[in-house]
């Protein structure tokens, strides 16, 4: 079977793009925050709260993941967790003010990121690479 670097540039582009945000997040005072933390923020951003389960589900992450990451985020202020006032056995997630302050600067990172990303690329060009990491992230189900 012959090969390509495809799976190489994949893997580079995360980890560039991973870089990238880690980076922009210090510069807006965000310390502490990695890239990882950034599905659980949006999905709260979305609609909060939201509890580990639900998180878990949003994000396509394990559970026990999810409590990882968001006992960071509790530690670093930007969340917090509470019984779940319609069932006890379990916790829902809750923005601070600290972490809805951080709403516009993932905005302003997002789309600094897709800009770079589609720069001297067309709309069809796009359209059609979107199509294509969907069906090369399929194969992987």
């Amino acid at each position: 079977m012959k090969t390509d670097a495809t799976i190489h540039y994949m893997s580079r582009i995360r980890e560039k793009v991973n870089e990238k945000i880690q980076s922009e997040l210090e510069k807006a005072g965000a310390v502490g925050l990695v890239p990882s933390h950034g599905d659980l923020l949006i999905a709260l951003y979305e609609r909060e709260p939201l509890t580990m389960t639900e998180l878990a589900d949003r994000i396509h992450r394990d559970r026990s993941t999810v409590t990882t990451l968001i006992g960071k985020l509790k530690r670093l202020g930007y969340v917090e967790v509470r019984k779940n006032p319609e069932d006890a056995r379990s916790n829902c997630v809750y923005l601070t003010r600290k972490g809805q302050a951080l709403h516009p600067i993932f905005v302003e990172i997002s789309e600094a990121m897709y800009e770079q990303e589609y720069q001297g690329i067309s709309e069809e060009e796009r359209k059609h690479f979107a199509k294509l990491l969907e069906r090369v992230y399929a194969n992987f189900q």
